[in-house]
């Protein structure tokens, strides 16, 4: 009979920054990899150490060791340092799909850089959850084998049972199946990875070890291939493991112990694997657990950071990029500050860093990442409009007007509400001083003539031209000196209407405005489509006036009691839970936007100001969040909300709440009311509209079933469906019957939890917050529905604007520049590529879809992978289900 074969391999799961801010964990990190260099010098029979799939941490050895550059490429080319394929380990869920694709993009070259294939396995040893398009994701990457963590039970072989269930596998290798039915070989870290830490080399220890460490392995493997990993978080590298396996291998002579890696393991696992594997399909949420530790929570703490993230994003791949391509701005040099950018956006993207699941230093050094990274975008976005800008022809506006672009990079047409700052008049700091230059423009301020807006034919455009004023600006020409100046400027809030993928250019000349209607009732706001009323008990109560259907209880705003930690909500002890309905409201004021209706109001809600004191004992003791008992406070505070609810044109109310924070160890959620019963729902996931149960599983004991989304989530039958829309807010909850979704706007706690107890007071989210969402009302229609998602998605990305001359131009002034056949192709990316303009996006549904994408008229000369390699296949065919797709255009 065969030996059965340990292979062991090397190395430390590197969290940049979790419990310890940045350096503290980078100081370890370079007596790390100063030990392996030792032993790679030493020890021969030491076969090789994996850098935990990424290649940042060679970056952040060189920050240190500069020096040591030379050494550390000789290690990789000779295959003792195994790197890559990612650049960072990320959070599948909360990170855009792009942001995983330029992970997977950067990884891949920086390990192709070093002269050493990276490790060909998609690597996610801790990821909070897997996403469903995985598979179909890796295999464009060129992928076909990934390791994980979490979301998958695995049974053993002699387990009758085994293998049955959703989220069951008979054995720790499976093949993981994607939405569109592409497939990967799927190795499930069933006993961790950490599962070969620490080996002893007395010889009774290693034998007490191997006989429970082999058990456990054999008990889930499908080969005798037995994988063991040498290492956990921040593990310094085990110096004497020669010695541990030669002593293994005289304990054991039915086994060989060998010191591997993974190609190797992986090669012989391929060769080894039985034909019953079990087949395990789409996202991988641990749902067969009991619900304590899925992590989901993690999407709502520290919301801000989400926010910035998703602003980040939609800077970089809705703005900066269609503008450098529009605008013929994509050279070499601009491709460098763009990838600068990226690589701090993506520095935000490991687990612990996004998920905001770590001690205060981290997170206040991730917003330093944020504003670096949008910095960079909007000095490349400027450039880049103020060229596109340029290239327009405005020459039909009079010599007077002051014409401006609104331009739409996003993939539904909009008619909302855009406010431009326009200047009238400049007065330059050379012609005078600065007072004097202030003064003067003030005095025109005060005797401005009648005003409006007009498009390139000279047809007036509903318009709100109001506070006009002074204020001191620049310009910073390419190659001289600064030009100071005041300006007078207005703010001209204008009913923006824009295709998909398009602009129009306005301006604004002297003229009588047009008037707009103003709202006819003091608490109620309508558009044709829609009635939105605040009622008197302080809930809103919304009207489609298409179907004549009334949502009542449409939206609540909830407060409960937190005492769970960055990882997990808990509500309090006492389940005290405060809506609307429990709250004042006052300040209510109607009013007209250029496009259709506001209303606003302030809703005060009287709450604990933070928990009991029994919680700083729970937590200091580091008492499990399933066994605390702690209340919420007796002494009770006033938490003001101000409350804007916005009607454009659509079937969609855009809400927006503002508040200051001064309550701890708290969740605030807006609730929305979907008078519907449905058994599943829908969100947007990465590269994926996700159906998901709304019942929990039997083993769940966890009260409630918190669920990761993008820019929506939606509950829909054949007749209606609402769909709610946000902006950063990535965690959502609906209710077992469909009724409600519940999202939550803002979480409060003071620790970090997991192994020990880490005082986190930032997490208290104390101070100004803002959050952001929609409703949206349909039929429940396919096509109802994809035009609300669409619209959710464009509402991310804000309209862009740029102030211009009268001049001619090689660009109309009004076009769109990209045309999508079927709205179920969701856009994720346009920019240039090193062959030419990269279209790519989705399938939103599970149905296959005739297609046509076409830019500026022409169709795709072929189709790409996710890094940017040629792929067979028409760029006509029918989009399949569920199906990721990148256009080349020449």
């Amino acid at each position: 009979m065969a030996k059965k074969k340990v292979f062991i391999v090397s190395h430390s799961h590197w969290d940049r920054e979790w419990y310890m801010g940045y350096e503290k964990h980078h100081m370890r990190l370079i007596s790390l990899i100063d030990d392996l260099f030792h032993l790679f010098e030493t020890d021969p029979n030491f076969d090789s150490f994996h850098l935990d799939g990424q290649t940042i941490i060679l970056d952040d050895y060189l920050k240190v060791r500069p020096e040591k550059r030379a050494e550390l490429e000789k290690w990789i080319q000779k295959g003792k340092l195994r790197i890559g394929p990612f650049y960072i380990l990320q959070d599948d869920f909360l990170i855009s799909p792009e942001a995983n694709v330029r992970n997977t993009q950067y990884g891949l070259a920086a390990s192709q850089k070093w002269g050493h294939a990276p490790v060909p396995l998609g690597y996610f040893p801790d990821t909070f959850g897997n996403m469903g398009q995985t598979a179909q994701m890796m295999k464009l990457a060129g992928l076909d084998t990934v390791a994980f963590g979490r979301g998958v039970t695995p049974t053993g072989l002699n387990n009758q049972v085994g293998g049955k269930g959703d989220f069951d596998s008979t054995y720790s290798e499976m093949w993981w199946e994607g939405p569109d039915a592409s497939k990967v070989l799927g190795i499930l870290f069933a006993n961790w990875y950490s599962n070969g830490n620490e080996i002893p080399t007395d010889r009774a220890e290693a034998k007490a070890y191997w006989d429970k460490h082999l058990a456990d392995a054999e008990r889930f493997a499908s080969t005798p291939d037995l994988l063991f990993m040498n290492g956990v978080d921040h593990q310094p590298v085990q110096l004497d493991l020669s010695e541990a396996i030669r002593v293994a291998n005289e304990l054991y002579p039915d086994y060989e112990f060998v010191h591997s890696n993974f190609p190797a393991y992986i090669e012989a696992l391929r060769h080894d694997l039985p034909k019953d594997l079990s087949t395990i399909h789409g996202e991988l949420t641990s749902q067969a657990t009991d619900g304590w530790y899925t992590l989901a929570n993690t999407a709502s703490s520290r919301v801000y950071l989400k926010q910035n993230n998703t602003k980040t994003e939609r800077l970089l791949e809705d703005q900066v990029e269609p503008l450098l391509a529009l605008s013929d701005s994509a050279t070499a040099e601009n491709q460098d500050r763009l990838d600068y950018a990226w690589h701090f956006l993506l520095q935000n993207h490991p687990h612990d860093s996004i998920c905001g699941c770590s001690v205060d230093p981290v997170h206040e050094r991730m917003m330093t990442r944020f504003h670096a990274a949008q910095q960079v975008g909007e000095s490349l976005s400027e450039q880049a409009l103020t060229r596109f800008a340029q290239q327009l022809d405005t020459a039909s506006f009079a010599p007077d007007a002051h014409p401006f672009v609104l331009l739409n990079t996003a993939g539904a047409a909009k008619r909302q509400p855009v406010t431009v700052e326009v200047e009238l008049e400049r007065a330059l700091f050379k012609d005078g001083a600065p007072k004097a230059q202030y003064d003067k423009l003030n005095a025109l301020a005060q005797n401005l003539p009648a005003l409006t807006v007009v498009d390139q034919n000279g047809d007036a455009v509903p318009a709100l031209i109001q506070n006009p004023h002074v204020r001191f600006n620049y310009e910073l020409p390419d190659r001289t000196f600064r030009v100071p100046f005041m300006a007078l400027y207005v703010d001209v809030q204008v009913a923006a209407d824009l295709p998909a993928f398009g602009w129009q250019t306005l301006a604004v000349v002297p003229g009588e405005a047009a008037a707009i209607a103003k709202p006819k009732a003091a608490n109620a706001i309508e558009n044709g489509k829609l009635r939105v009323t605040l009622e008197a008990d302080n809930s809103i109560t919304v009207d489609d006036l298409t179907t004549g259907h009334r949502y009542q209880d449409a939206l609540l705003i909830e407060d409960t009691g937190d005492m769970g930690n960055e990882y997990i909500y808990r509500q309090s002890a006492d389940k005290l839970t405060f809506t609307s309905k429990d709250g004042k409201v006052a300040d209510v004021v109607t009013k007209a936007t250029a496009v259709g209706q506001e209303l606003d109001f302030t809703l005060t809600l009287t709450v604990p100001d933070q928990a009991a004191a029994s919680l700083d004992y729970e937590r200091q003791a580091v008492i499990d969040i399933t066994n605390r008992t702690s209340k919420r406070g007796d002494h009770y505070v006033d938490l003001p909300l101000a409350v804007t609810l916005r009607l454009d044109q659509d079937n969609r109310v855009s809400v927006t709440v503002r508040g200051n924070n001064t309550v701890k160890d708290h969740r605030l959620r807006a609730v929305v009311a979907t008078g519907l019963t449905t058994t599943t729902h829908q969100a947007e996931s990465i590269f994926e509209v996700v159906t998901r149960n709304n019942q929990v599983g039997p083993n769940w004991q966890n009260p409630t079933n918190p669920q990761h989304q993008q820019a929506f989530a939606t509950v829909h039958d054949g007749k209606r469906g609402v769909v709610v829309g946000n902006f950063g807010l990535n965690e959502y909850e609906v209710s077992p019957t469909g009724d409600q979704i519940a999202v939550t706007l803002l979480r409060c706690i003071g620790e970090m939890g997991d192994w020990g107890y880490f005082a986190t007071p930032a997490a208290q989210c104390q101070g100004d917050f803002t959050a952001q969402f929609s409703l949206a009302f349909t039929d429940g229609s396919e096509s109802a529905q994809l035009a609300a998602y669409q619209a959710a998605r464009a509402d991310q990305i804000p309209v862009i604007t740029k102030q211009t001359t009268a001049h001619a131009g090689s660009k109309p002034a009004a076009a769109t520049y990209l045309s999508v056949s079927d709205p179920a192709f969701a856009v994720t990316a346009t920019k240039q590529g090193a062959a030419g303009l990269i279209v790519r996006g989705f399938n939103m549904t599970q149905a296959a879809k005739p297609l046509t994408v076409t830019h500026d008229g022409q169709t795709a000369a072929g189709l790409l992978d996710l890094v940017d390699k040629p792929l067979t296949g028409a760029v006509d065919a029918a989009l399949r289900p569920a199906e990721i797709r990148t256009y080349l255009f020449k």
